[in-house]
């Protein structure tokens, strides 16, 4: 029997990430394996993973909620901690198979950089940024060790090598040596609900603790964000600009960079409201007089995307990908510039950029990153390394 005439496709994915994680790669998966899973209506897909914790995974219904039927695809749980198999399997590199908790498959793929050893089924993996490669002084050390250790080796075993953007592909080109021709470019897309979104109401942003204008940023607090720019910016402008909301749990060295925060904090002019749930996103963006990201270095940037269907004024660094999804929507300041970021920020809240037009004109641009496309362009994927 030929690969074609082998039965349903049965997809192994690790989705650990999706799981356990509320932003950045959590995300990514629980929108692009659903996808990938609705333009494969005869596979089957099990979803594998690790919890990071004891008790149920923190997005546990979110990681299914993408799905056409929740129920479809098949759920296994491993008995042991994310940590503990990633010591395993990456760090003593013991190569007992994920079948053993996933049961049979024709391929794997993880969505979060490595994947779990795979047996005789082709693997492949999604890699989001080589920040630990590319500017390591902004990466927390064990990360950086971990990573520049473990993605190595599984660029060599996989079977394709998939990745958000075209500054990653040449990355990984440049820095690692993977060929062109095995790289795909699967990137993040945005919902509808962003290109729907309206401001939160008033009780919404009296919880939150939100003025009814407010200048935006969200991420995670470190230091690859470049937020000591952004605070430096909104010094020079003084109160001639809305105070600046940073939205985003607390990553690696982040108590110096809030520490830089307190005085403007103080004075009104910053307020820093942590992790923010998912449904209150889009109002958030939409209420935003400008959203700002001056990142040092990013993979992608899926809160630009989401801030320009939103319709809202945006404001980035000229990182490379953040160029590439921003394209003419977006203005541009170097990431180490306080002034020219000022003066980007000033020019964002101009009367010309808060037109019907060019709200339109980032909304066009954001309706070019669509979940379902990255869906079917992983679906294409997983169904060239089996041979069908």
């Amino acid at each position: 029997m030929g690969a074609a005439d082998a039965g349903p496709l049965r997809v192994l994915v690790d989705h650990s990430a999706a799981f356990n994680q509320g932003a950045g790669i959590g995300r990514y998966a629980r929108h692009v394996v659903p996808a990938a899973a609705r333009a494969l209506p005869e596979s089957v897909f099990t979803l594998f993973y690790a919890s990071e914790r004891s008790g149920p995974a923190p997005f546990a219904a979110a990681a299914l909620a993408g799905f056409a039927d929740p129920a479809q695809p098949r759920v296994r749980r491993a008995p042991l901690r994310r940590r503990r198999l990633d010591q395993l399997w990456h760090r003593a590199r013991l190569p007992f198979p994920v079948q053993l908790f996933g049961g049979r498959n024709d391929v794997v793929y993880s969505p979060d950089f490595v994947a779990p050893p795979a047996g005789r089924a082709p693997s492949l993996m999604t890699i989001h940024d080589l920040a630990f490669l590319v500017c390591p002084e902004y990466v927390a050390p064990p990360l950086r060790t971990y990573l520049s250790t473990v993605v190595p080796r599984q660029l060599a075993v996989a079977a394709r090598v998939l990745t958000v953007s075209e500054t990653t592909k040449r990355d990984l080109i440049e820095r690692l040596g993977v060929a062109e021709e095995r790289i795909l470019v699967v990137p993040n897309g945005v919902e509808e609900r962003f290109f729907a979104a309206e401001p939160l109401a008033a009780s919404e942003r009296q919880t939150l603790g939100l003025p009814e204008a407010y200048l935006l940023s969200v991420g995670t607090v470190e230091p690859r964000k470049n937020l000591g720019t952004l605070f430096a910016a909104l010094r020079l402008l003084g109160g001639d600009v809305p105070p600046l909301v940073v939205a985003g749990g607390r990553g690696w060295r982040a108590a110096s960079i809030l520490a830089d925060a307190v005085a403007l904090r103080d004075e009104g002019r910053v307020t820093l409201l942590g992790y923010v749930p998912d449904r209150l996103l889009p109002g958030l963006y939409a209420g935003a007089a400008a959203a700002i990201w001056p990142s040092w270095y990013e993979g992608f940037g899926l809160p630009v995307l989401e801030a320009l269907a939103a319709g809202v004024p945006t404001v980035v660094s000229t990182a490379p990908a953040l160029r590439e999804v921003g394209g003419e929507a977006a203005r541009y300041a170097p990431p180490g510039d306080p002034q020219a970021l000022a003066a980007a920020i000033a020019a964002a809240l101009a009367l010309e950029g808060r037109t019907v037009a060019a709200r339109e004109e980032r909304r066009r641009r954001a309706g070019r990153f669509r979940w379902e496309h990255a869906g079917a362009t992983l679906a294409g994927v997983l169904r060239e390394v089996v041979g069908r």
